[in-house]
C-alpha cells in the first residue's frame, strides 16, 4: 500500500516538474498541489497580479479557488458564488433580482422614492456632524438596503432594535475576509476533510453570522406579515407570488436573494460614495465643474430642488464622475472567481475545464492603452465634443466592467451585476445632492492616509 501511494506521489511529481508546458501559461514558479499559493500577499493581492501580468504577460497561471467563502462559509447558497446559468437556482435567483430591481424596477416611484429620502437625511447628518462623514455614508446606503430588501427601517424601529445593522456588518466582514485570495483551502480543497485546523474556526464563525443573516430578517417580515404591518419589500414581494405556500426551498432561494441583494451593494457602493469624497478633495477644479452643471440644470426650475434620479441624462459630466470613481478606485479590485465550463484554448495556450479564472479589474482599469494617464483623474474621458455622455464608447464599458462580468457580451449591461442599476442610482443621487449643496476640501490640519485592505476596498 505505502510502496503504491509512493509510486502514485512520485509519477505527479514527475509530470508536475518535466511534462511540457507548451500549452500551460506562465507564471510564479510554484509548488505541487498549492501552486503559488506560498507567494500571495495577505493584502492588496490585485497589486502584486499586476506585478505578475508585467512579468509574465496578460495571462498567467497561478491555482486559487473559492472553497473558504462559498462552500465552508456558505455564500455559494447566493448569486455570487451559486454556479452559472444551467442552475435552475442560479436562473431563478437571477430572475428574482431582475424583478424587484433589475432597469425596470429601478425606475418605479417606491424605489426611487426610499434612495431619495435616506440622501436628503445624508444632508442632515452632515451638516450636524461632518466629521463622521463615512458613519453617515455607511448608514445611509445600509437604510436603503434594508428598507428595500427587508421592508426594515433602521431608524424607525427603535434604532435598530433588532441589531439588524450589526447583523449584515458582521456577515460582510465574513464575506470581504473569505472572499480574499490566499487561503490554504483554496489551494489544497482536501484540506477541507481534516479538522481542527485555524480556517475551520474561522470559517464555522463566518458561516453562523451568514446563518444569522438569513435569518433574522426573514423571520422579521414574516411576523410584520402576520400582524398587517409589512412594508413592500424584496422578501415580502416573494412571499406574496407564492400566497403563503413557499417550500423550505423556496425560503432559502429567498433568504439567499435578499443576502446577496445586501451583500452586493453594502460595502461596493460605500466605497465609491467614500471615493466621491477623496476625488472632490484632491480634484477641487473637478468639483467646481461638476458643480456648475448642476447648478446650471437645477438653476432652471421654479422652485428650490435637489436632484432626482430622473436627472440622469441632464447632469453628463456628474455621470462621467461616477464612472471615473469605478475605474480609478474600483471597489472590487479583483472581481468574483469564475469557472471555465469546458476545456478551451485561449492564445495558443488550454484552459482546462474546471480551471478557476480571476480577473485583475485592477489592472484591466489601469490600462494605459485604453486610459491615457490611468492613475490621474479625469472625467472627461466618458464624454464627447458635445458634452454629451459617451454612453456606448469602449472607455465607458470597460468602466463599468467594475460591476463584473461573465458568460455575458459586455455590452449588454442588464445582464452584468443585477445590482448595477440600483447602485448606480444611489451613487449618482448622492454625488449630484452633495455637489448641490456642499462645498468638499481637504482639512489643511490633517496628513491623510490612504490604506486599503480586504476583498472589498
Amino acid at each position: 500500500m505505502i510502496t503504491a501511494l509512493l509510486l502514485v506521489v512520485t509519477a505527479f511529481l514527475a509530470w508536475w516538474f518535466f511534462s511540457p508546458e507548451k500549452d500551460r501559461f506562465p507564471g510564479p514558479k510554484g509548488l505541487p498541489i498549492i501552486g503559488s499559493a506560498l507567494s500571495l500577499p495577505k493584502e492588496r493581492q490585485w497589486l502584486t497580479f499586476e506585478q505578475w501580468r508585467k512579468e509574465y504577460g496578460l495571462i498567467y497561471s497561478d491555482r486559487p479557488k473559492a472553497v473558504m467563502v462559498g462552500e465552508l462559509v456558505g455564500w455559494n447558497r447566493g448569486l455570487g458564488y451559486t454556479n452559472g446559468p444551467p442552475n435552475p437556482r442560479f436562473r431563478e435567483l437571477r430572475r428574482l433580482f431582475n424583478a424587484f430591481i433589475g432597469p425596470r424596477a429601478c425606475e418605479s416611484v417606491d424605489i426611487q422614492a426610499v434612495q431619495e429620502e435616506e440622501t436628503l437625511k445624508l444632508l442632515v447628518r452632515l451638516l450636524e456632524t461632518p466629521d463622521d462623514f463615512l458613519a453617515h455614508i455607511r448608514g445611509i446606503n445600509a437604510a436603503v438596503l434594508l428598507r428595500l430588501a427587508y421592508g426594515y427601517h433602521p431608524s424607525a424601529e427603535e434604532s435598530d432594535a433588532l441589531g439588524l445593522v450589526k447583523i449584515v456588518g458582521d456577515a460582510m466582514d465574513g464575506f470581504s475576509l473569505a472572499s480574499e485570495p490566499g487561503w490554504w483551502v483554496d489551494s489544497v480543497p482536501l484540506l477541507r476533510y481534516i479538522p481542527f485546523l485555524p480556517f475551520q474556526y474561522a470559517a464555522k464563525r463566518m458561516r453562523a453570522d451568514l446563518e444569522r443573516l438569513y435569518q433574522v430578517p426573514f423571520n422579521f417580515v414574516k411576523r410584520e406579515r402576520m400582524n398587517g404591518t409589512a412594508k413592500i419589500s424584496f422578501i415580502s414581494s416573494f412571499l406574496d407570488e407564492k400566497n403563503e405556500a413557499e417550500t423550505k426551498e423556496d425560503e432559502d432561494i429567498i433568504n439567499a436573494a435578499a443576502a446577496s441583494l445586501y451583500s452586493g451593494g453594502a460595502e461596493t457602493t460605500v466605497s465609491s460614495l467614500e471615493s466621491f469624497f477623496l476625488v472632490m478633495a484632491l480634484y477641487p477644479e473637478v468639483q467646481r465643474k461638476a458643480q456648475a452643471e448642476v447648478d446650471r440644470y437645477l438653476g432652471g426650475r421654479s422652485e428650490l430642488i435637489w436632484p432626482r434620479i430622473s436627472d440622469r441624462p441632464h447632469l453628463p459630466y456628474v455621470e462621467a464622475i461616477m464612472l471615473e470613481i469605478l475605474r480609478w478606485n474600483p471597489s472590487v479590485p479583483l472581481s468574483l472567481p469564475h469557472v471555465a465550463r469546458e476545456d478551451d484554448i485561449y492564445r495558443g495556450r488550454r484552459i482546462k475545464k474546471g480551471t478557476v479564472v480571476w480577473a485583475n479589474m485592477w489592472s484591466i482599469l489601469q490600462d494605459p492603452e485604453l486610459f491615457p494617464e490611468p492613475r490621474v483623474f479625469k472625467p472627461e474621458r466618458y464624454i464627447t465634443e458635445e458634452g454629451k455622455l459617451a454612453t456606448n464608447s469602449k472607455a465607458t464599458l470597460t468602466a463599468r466592467a467594475a460591476f463584473g462580468f461573465g458568460r455575458r457580451l459586455i455590452i449588454i449591461l442588464s445582464s452584468i451585476c443585477p445590482g448595477l442599476y440600483l447602485a448606480e442610482n444611489t451613487m449618482f443621487l448622492t454625488f449630484s445632492t452633495l455637489l448641490a449643496t456642499f462645498n468638499i476640501a481637504e482639512d489643511p490640519d490633517e496628513d491623510p492616509l490612504i490604506y486599503y485592505e480586504g476583498f472589498i476596498r
